[in-house]
């Protein structure tokens, strides 16, 4: 049965589809936590999958075209059904020719947009500052990947710049993180404080963070690969 959305409704909710990835994500887990709470890692996988097929705009993307919308249909070897979503697309009135995780979503556990509308999302001082210190984190992180780039493309050259470059790269691949590992510390605490507020609000939100913050701690600057 086709959903009967209003004008307000449909802009409310494409304003969600244009969220990047993650959000999609939490958004969906924050208004179904009850029903789907059990399937967020398999929902952490998914988003991974499409950040992976979005080549132009990775994980600041916030929908696939067509065709790697199918691809991603194809890895979770669910091709006998692209008829049937692009059949449910059409009763949102939303066009297969690009998907959003959160269109996905919804049709793979078959919620609609109404009832994810009408949940609360949910914020508090806690939440607000969980995020905060994982977003130092991810900061931190790119502040070494970008330090790694620099000297590996000064370390390509010859000559007594290319050497200390050579061992300053060294030094940053060996060395203790210091400021990530400060970092790294001060998410956790805020982390377990919003997980442990009475009366926890976005649950969906918590838990992404939670698994953030373990895929953050398993990172370590890698020696660039070298091809023959």
């Amino acid at each position: 049965m086709a959903q009967k959305l209003t004008e307000a409704e449909l802009g409310e909710f494409k304003a969600v589809t244009q969220k990047p990835y993650a959000q999609q994500c939490k958004f969906f887990l924050n208004a179904f936590w009850v029903e789907c709470g059990k399937e967020a890692e398999k929902i952490w996988t998914w988003c991974n999958k499409f950040i992976q097929l979005d080549h132009e705009n990775g994980k600041e993307g916030h929908d696939l075209d067509e065709f790697n919308a199918h691809r991603f249909l194809e890895q979770l070897g669910e091709t006998m059904r692209v008829v049937e979503l692009r059949e449910t697309l059409r009763q949102f009135d939303l066009s297969f020719r690009r998907l959003s995780l959160i269109e996905y979503l919804l049709y793979a556990f078959k919620q609609t947009i109404k009832v994810l509308l009408s949940r609360p999302q949910g914020t508090n001082e806690l939440l607000i500052k969980a995020q905060q210190a994982l977003d130092a984190v991810q900061s931190e992180i790119q502040k070494i990947e970008k330090k790694k780039s620099d000297l590996e493309k000064k370390a390509a050259g010859s000559g007594v710049a290319a050497n200390a470059a050579k061992n300053e790269l060294q030094q940053l691949l060996s060395a203790p993180q210091t400021e990530l590992n400060k970092a790294m510390l001060s998410a956790e605490a805020a982390v377990r404080k919003a997980q442990k507020a009475e009366g926890m609000v976005a649950p969906g939100h918590v838990w992404w963070m939670d698994r953030e913050l373990a895929e953050a701690k398993k990172y370590k600057p890698q020696k660039k690969a070298t091809t023959n």
